[in-house]
């Protein structure tokens, strides 16, 4: 949520750094390919479950080896009850720009101060002067209860802990993941993607001019091929309660080096994400933004139905369209205008004939 001259500033250099000048790709097989993506001029972010690496955006963490040293460290200091208080403000915090931590932590304070009929008075009258919704409420004053309660004991704890593998779960189900690539002639990308049958889509960043669009695609990064270093939930809580800048800061990278880092098998995708977080959809997001430039097409599917379809939109919007064709006497893909590959055809024709 930054200032829009800023979120201008940095995706000014975000462009700096993509591949081709601001352009990244995606392939899609014609036969699923929703044609409405390109009517409505949206691109689809897919919940991370659907990824097809099941190791992918996932925490290479062991709770089961973790859990003494969280235990310890949640019942040490009345540590438990403050994890709770930072949580629930970080996550509040994102739709309630006002409210501030000192806000939530008067309202855990008020029930032991003044008992539960004052506390509810006054979670009620927070969250009618925030804003915060009925659900909202019902959360915090839940946690509050939770933790006034005495029995935050081992055993207590240890059931919250096992909890953490169904909430990483839900957390890898609430990405939305935008899986590009740097080019549109990568033939294993064609052939598994797209069973040769389909088209790849050119995504010019530099076409974004809406400060929404920009500070989604803000968060445009490479993915990285290597072992996936081990994750502690442990240090992450703690850098969090941390709340300085620099610990947030190293936190965050933490997480996205997790969520970015893929097996070195992969590394011929040479894949760029963009990731969004969207509790609120289940199997996928669209984000509606204007920055096709190409079309690429396989020769294959050039007289389907759904193929003329694109080739009108393509002409309507002023985006470029190229034919994907396999010359033999090359023994190479052409990519080229439909004029100039029928051109080659016709050429082509009387030699491979006569063979």
């Amino acid at each position: 949520h930054l200032p829009e001259k800023e979120i201008s500033a940095l995706f000014d250099e975000l462009l700096t750094f993509l591949p081709n000048g601001g352009k990244l790709y995606k392939y899609k097989l014609l036969e699923s390919f929703h044609i409405d993506e390109l009517e409505e001029k949206y691109v689809w972010f897919s919940s991370a479950k659907h990824l097809n690496d099941n190791k992918d955006c996932v925490f290479n963490a062991n709770i089961g080896q973790d859990t003494a040293a969280l235990v310890k460290y949640f019942l040490k200091d009345d540590n438990y009850r403050k994890v709770i208080i930072q949580g629930f403000y970080m996550s509040i915090s994102r739709g309630h720009k006002n409210i501030s931590l000192k806000v939530i932590e008067d309202c855990f304070d008020c029930i032991a101060q003044k008992g539960e009929r004052i506390a509810k008075l006054k979670v009620n009258d927070v969250c009618k002067r925030y804003g915060l919704s009925k659900t909202e409420q019902e959360r915090l004053w839940n946690k509050i209860v939770t933790c006034s309660n005495e029995n935050i004991d081992e055993k207590f704890v240890r059931s919250t802990i096992a909890d953490l593998s169904r909430q990483s779960v839900d957390l890898r189900e609430s990405m939305k993941i935008l899986s590009l690539t740097t080019s549109y002639k990568k033939d294993s990308m064609w052939a598994y993607y797209c069973q040769n049958k389909g088209i790849c889509i050119e995504y010019d960043f530099s076409k974004i001019n809406t400060y929404g669009g920009k500070g989604i695609f803000l968060n445009t990064q490479k993915v990285l091929y290597k072992r996936k270093k081990k994750f502690s939930y442990l240090d992450i809580i703690k850098l969090k309660m941390d709340n300085s800048i620099e610990a947030l800061c190293k936190a965050d990278k933490l997480i996205m080096e997790q969520l970015l880092t893929k097996d070195k098998s992969w590394s011929t995708e040479e894949e760029w994400r963009v990731i969004l977080n969207d509790f609120t959809k289940i199997n996928g997001t669209p984000v509606y933004v204007d920055m096709i430039s190409s079309i690429y097409i396989d020769y294959e599917i050039l007289e389907e139905e759904k193929t003329k379809k694109i080739m009108e939109l393509a002409k309507k919007n002023g985006w470029n369209v190229y034919v994907r064709y396999y010359c033999q006497l090359e023994a190479e893909y052409r990519y080229d205008t439909v004029e100039n590959i029928n051109k080659l055809i016709e050429k082509l024709s009387p030699i491979t004939n006569r063979g």
